[in-house]
């Protein structure tokens, strides 16, 4: 007869042994998004992801410290700088005084501004959108001073790439142009009209510049040790020299008193949340904000932008049958990167930001792209 020890013993061996083998189908067994989550977690990885299907939330989780130096983790409610995808409230904003009868896409620059130069009078608000007009991708560095009229004076006297219409070249200085355009047509300041339009309706509270009362402990914080790309080797170069490794948030830079200079206000720097993010695109869909027929100026494919298309506020992709495969954009600074995906197809959503550039270099995002294709969208 067996002792009662040695059947405890034997309890234990089997109990141990089940939970191995159970533990090994679980791993085998294990999904893309959680074995990309995993390897995040495990890294130096600071950022936060959410992945939706209209109001269903498919994944969420936030990875690292938005504040290294007050502990704060990175969440779907922390408040970071969307940078370019501010253009597609640009864009959304000249299509709703559209509908308002205030304006025309087809409408010349010389409907809003005096003294128009010859070679710029043929430039309509379409060309703005879809980055046709010719002019420059940018003026001077995001934090530098430029008051509205400097860089109305700027653009309108700068030389031009191409004849307007000719030729795709990405432009923050024709965004900006088109933030002037909002606020002398509806007489409202751009963050205001955008409140007011956009930004209320869709239950968007922590969205704007500066309208929303921010909390300095929500905000992500920018490093010069990860900044990378654009301008970041200068970032990189002064904390090498001993610089604090600290940048800050958008908000510890220099602001006019009512948001961002001219140089970068309307064609991005617009500060918001995954979670608001998302009350925008269902805002879209449900065509609360918008009507049905402005929306699809929105997603229309209207130019060839390189490798893909572009509308206006935004990149569309398309699959081999030349149908819309995805409507996209990224944003980017030496200090952060922000990603709104999403797969038609699937009516699959991606939002992603991180304040670490090294992340999306050494391969982080393009795994995540990867695990969300293979675990959610429908293959074609």
């Amino acid at each position: 007869m067996r002792s009662p020890n040695t059947i405890i013993y034997c309890v234990i061996i089997i109990f141990i042994g089940s939970f191995s083998f159970f533990s090994a189908i679980a791993n085998e067994i294990e999904s893309p998004m959680e074995t990309w989550s995993k390897a995040r977690a495990s890294s130096d990885f600071s950022g936060s992801v959410l992945i939706v299907k209209g109001d269903d939330i498919l994944f969420e989780k936030g990875f690292g410290l938005a504040d290294k130096e007050s502990n704060q983790p990175f969440t779907a409610d922390t408040v970071v700088d969307v940078l370019s995808l501010t253009k597609q409230f640009t864009a959304a904003a000249i299509l709703k005084l559209e509908e308002q009868g205030v304006l025309s896409v087809s409408d010349t620059l010389d409907r809003f501004f005096d003294k128009v130069p010859e070679d710029k009078k043929n430039i309509t608000l379409h060309h703005l959108l879809t980055h046709t007009s010719g002019l420059k991708g940018d003026y001077k560095w995001d934090y530098r001073k430029v008051t509205r009229e400097e860089l109305e004076k700027n653009a309108l006297n700068s030389w031009l790439h191409s004849e307007p219409g000719e030729k795709y070249h990405y432009s923050n200085v024709g965004y900006s142009l088109l933030g002037i355009i909002i606020e002398k047509a509806s007489g409202k300041g751009y963050e205001e009209f955008l409140y007011e339009q956009f930004f209320k309706p869709a239950g968007m509270n922590h969205t704007g510049y500066i309208k929303p009362e921010w909390e300095s402990k929500n905000l992500a914080v920018g490093y010069r040790s990860r900044a990378v790309t654009f301008r970041g080797w200068l970032a990189r170069t002064a904390y090498w020299l001993g610089a604090n490794d600290r940048w800050g948030t958008p908000l510890d830079q220099y602001w006019a008193k009512d948001g961002p200079w001219w140089n970068l206000r309307a064609n991005g720097g617009l500060l918001s949340t995954l979670n608001d993010l998302h009350r925008w695109h269902l805002a879209l869909e449900n065509n609360l904000v918008l009507s049905e027929k402005s929306k699809r100026k929105l997603f229309t494919p209207h130019v060839n932008a390189e490798s893909q298309y572009y509308g206006y506020g935004w990149h569309v992709e398309k699959n081999n049958d030349a149908e819309t495969a995805a409507i996209y954009h990224t944003g980017g600074n030496p200090y952060f990167f922000s990603l709104f995906y999403r797969d038609i197809n699937s009516d699959v959503l991606l939002l992603f930001v991180t304040n670490d550039w090294n992340s999306v270099d050494s391969g982080s995002f393009y795994g995540l792209s990867e695990a969300m294709e293979a675990e959610y969208f429908i293959q074609k």
